[in-house]
């Protein structure tokens, strides 16, 4: 059960995405459940089922499409009462929608899997005593990182399993494809909000005037328009591409000569760094909690919302060759370690025991 749309890009739907394929490959029924929010129809998709129109909502210094009301119910308990399923794998299972949805309809072992990181939780602390009642239904608890771990167990202490984020290594490594001319790319890939960052970014790249350099922005969202214009205030060569189609992800991290992740906060893991590691792309990072967790010996990190030290870093990476083939050896290392060939015994382990404590 995947809460947030399915058309839109984030990074729960990325590790539901790649999590299914594994499982699937691994010899297992995987069906994703989830909503979209284009309200023009999906095109159909092998082991996804489309349930709900989802509808944004303020969560995280984000805003996450959810569907939820007697509808989504409706189409949820369907779903299970046709799917049969062996194990109930609901990911971020508290989020009002899909997810929380079949926690309460669920007759067959769950699984849930919280992937949000914060200071705090209005919604949890909003909602304590209706959520411990709902929590106590999970028969097995996760988490994706630390920071996602310490979050829940802030309201609701118990024992979470740590399942973390993977990427298909196989898929994002190969070589850098060819590129005329002398032009270096700096690649954004995201979905285009705040605490994501581009604003500062875009700041960020006025210091770096004397270099020959292109901003490549891959993704969507509420401040795409805002960037694309405050880009052009400023006089910055910008290519906003847009989403791009999942099967180009491993080409558009590959054809960058430095990928940078300068978030704001709120960040739990990070799936998509795993992804520029794969691809064997240097990082430059903003120093968070999260980000750090996974890429401090592989990334270059920065303090977060500071577009002179985020300059300097891009700059360092861009000017030094051997500290950029450095950091690409180490992230493809750091990759390897987080491959999802390794990681999915664990989730498989993790419906085992739910299975056993019912």
């Amino acid at each position: 059960m995947c809460p947030y749309a399915w058309d839109r890009y984030g990074g729960v739907q990325t590790h539901t995405r790649s999590l299914a394929h594994v499982l699937r490959l691994r010899g297992h029924i995987a069906t994703v459940v989830a909503p979209h929010a284009s309200g023009l129809g999906l095109s159909p998709e092998d082991g996804v089922r489309i349930v709900g129109r989802a509808l944004p909502i303020p969560a995280n210094g984000s805003m996450a499409p959810v569907s939820f009301g007697p509808a989504a119910s409706q189409g949820v308990r369907l779903a299970m009462e046709e799917l049969e399923p062996d194990v109930v794998h609901l990911h971020e299972p508290l989020i009002p929608s899909l997810s929380l949805l079949a926690l309460r309809h669920a007759t067959a072992p769950t699984v849930g899997t919280f992937h949000a990181s914060a200071e705090s939780s209005f919604g949890y602390k909003a909602a304590t005593g209706f959520l411990e009642r709902t929590m106590r239904r999970l028969r097995v608890k996760t988490a994706v990182s630390s920071a996602a771990r310490e979050l829940i167990a802030r309201y609701f202490p118990g024992d979470y399993l740590l399942t973390p984020n993977g990427v298909e290594v196989e898929r994002f490594a190969g070589e850098r494809p060819e590129r005329a001319g002398n032009t270096k790319e700096v690649l954004f890939f995201g979905r285009i909000e705040s605490r994501k960052g581009l604003e500062v970014l875009i700041e960020a790249m006025t210091f770096l005037r004397d270099l020959d350099l292109l901003l490549t922005v891959a993704g969507s969202g509420p401040y795409e328009r805002h960037c694309a214009a405050r880009a052009r205030r400023l006089g910055i060569e910008a290519r906003f591409m847009g989403r791009p189609k999942e099967e180009d992800k491993a080409e558009v991290f590959r054809s960058a000569d430095v990928y940078c992740a300068p978030g704001l906060g709120g960040e739990s893991f990070g799936i998509v760094l795993l992804e520029a590691m794969a691809a064997g792309t240097p990082l430059v990072c903003s120093d968070l909690p999260g980000f750090r967790a996974v890429a401090s010996e592989a990334a270059l990190l920065v303090p977060p919302d500071q577009p002179r030290a985020l300059a300097a870093g891009i700059r360092s990476v861009l000017e030094d060759q051997d500290k950029a083939r450095t950091l690409a050896e180490a992230g493809r290392a750091v990759a390897r370690r987080y491959d999802w060939s390794g990681l999915a015994a664990g989730v498989e382990r993790a419906y085992e025991l739910a299975r056993v404590a019912s």
